[in-house]
């Protein structure tokens, strides 16, 4: 059985727009790509640095790694910009990058999350929702909230705004991105 590679390069004009109203405030670009493919959405950028991330081989110039595996041994800190455009939700590679100490405040974090009733929730979703059970039974009860779930997920790791567009074709598809502030953290007296 032959299977296509999953990509989306039906708005690649609208991609490259977002990603030019996302960083329009920044000074200089420094681009982590977790989905690089062969690098065209930040070809026409100035950027001071790039590096890309991806899966398949010969697809651009990139370091052939998993982006969750890739995203835990560099070093976050060297770069203002994370680009998340994967096939499906990128709901496990968010949680991590809003978690990672590594993530400078202000860091512009872009996503793709695309999905439908029969896209499977991803693991870390099921997880973190603890309807393991309960999804076992009725998939499509859920998965026709993932976006859902991805936003809440943002917002309960501190992600006060995002912005982003919508495209319904078959599947629902939210092109996005917001800045990553770092919380406070509480900190408690010791005696």
């Amino acid at each position: 059985m032959q299977r296509a590679t999953k990509t989306d390069n039906k708005s690649v004009a609208n991609k490259v727009f977002l990603r030019r109203k996302a960083t329009e405030r920044l000074s200089s670009l420094r681009v982590l790509d977790l989905f690089a493919g062969n690098n065209v959405l930040w070809r026409n950028f100035d950027k001071e640095r790039y590096f890309g991330v991806e899966l398949v081989p010969d697809k651009g110039i990139n370091l052939n790694a998993d982006a969750k595996q890739a995203i835990e041994s560099l070093d976050l800190s060297a770069f203002n910009v994370i680009d998340c455009d994967c096939y499906g939700i990128p709901f496990e590679i968010c949680r991590k990058l809003l978690e990672s100490k590594q993530v400078k405040s202000g860091t512009v974090i872009l996503y793709t999350a695309i999905t439908n009733i029969f896209t499977q929730l991803p693991k870390e979703c099921i997880n973190t929702l603890e309807i393991g059970e309960m999804y076992r039974q009725a998939p499509s009860l859920f998965n026709a909230n993932a976006i859902t779930y991805f936003y809440d997920m943002l917002a309960n790791l501190g992600v006060e705004e995002v912005r982003y567009y919508e495209v319904i074709d078959g599947y629902t598809k939210h092109y996005g991105y917001f800045t990553h502030h770092v919380r406070e953290r509480s900190r408690t007296n010791k005696r």
